[in-house]
């Protein structure tokens, strides 16, 4: 046996642009696991909370800068 499967349809569809647009869009469920874990330290009554919200923020701003911005010039410095 060899350790190489054959290729299929799956394997196409994992193109080296699919894999980075994903990997870009992948930070947006943590930020919304951090929102919730900032919501739930406000309602506790932890003030940490708020630098919880703040870090999601700004992790959502960089996310949508890197996923708007810089994917298309990489993807056409591909080209």
């Amino acid at each position: 046996m060899s350790d190489k499967e054959p290729a299929g349809d799956a394997d196409a569809a994992r193109s080296p642009e699919a894999r980075l647009l994903f990997w870009l869009r992948v930070p947006y469920a943590a930020d919304v696991v951090l929102v919730i874990i900032g919501v739930a330290l406000l309602i506790g009554d932890n003030p940490v909370g708020w630098w919880a919200l703040i870090f999601a923020a700004v992790r959502a701003v960089v996310g949508t800068i890197a996923l708007f911005w810089l994917y298309p010039r990489i993807r056409s410095g591909h080209r």
